[in-house]
């Protein structure tokens, strides 16, 4: 005979950027982890545009990290391709609301993550 302890109040973890991300394989020990969860939150927060990401988002990135707007770009594609090829694609797809077949842009990556969040919110 077994017993099950199911508790009698269940919570949700809330979902975040930092933890979405490591959901689908990112780790901290990319530069661009730091740089692709201030720009989620922005984007989150509605202080930022994913339609704007060369012109404002990336530019604002840098600047708050003290870097280049071509080193934060650089770092976030890596942390894409460090998630498409080492990550939990299929975990991408589910979050993404349809099949990937390649690894996502830089703005589809964030666009996909900040709107899981919004959704999740």
């Amino acid at each position: 005979m077994y017993y099950f302890c199911v508790p009698a109040e269940t919570f949700e973890i809330p979902v975040t950027a930092e933890s979405l991300l490591r959901s689908i394989g990112a780790t901290k020990r990319l530069t661009g982890f730091v740089y692709a969860v201030f720009m989620i939150e922005q984007i989150v927060s509605g202080q930022s545009s994913v339609k704007l990401i060369t012109k404002i988002l990336y530019p604002e990135t840098a600047k708050h990290f003290g870097v280049s707007p071509q080193a934060v770009e650089r770092a976030l594609r890596t942390v894409v391709n460090a998630c498409w090829k080492y990550g939990d694609k299929d975990r991408l797809s589910r979050i993404a609301g349809r099949k990937l077949d390649r690894a996502p842009s830089n703005s589809d990556f964030l666009d996909i993550l900040s709107a899981y969040i919004i959704a999740m919110s």
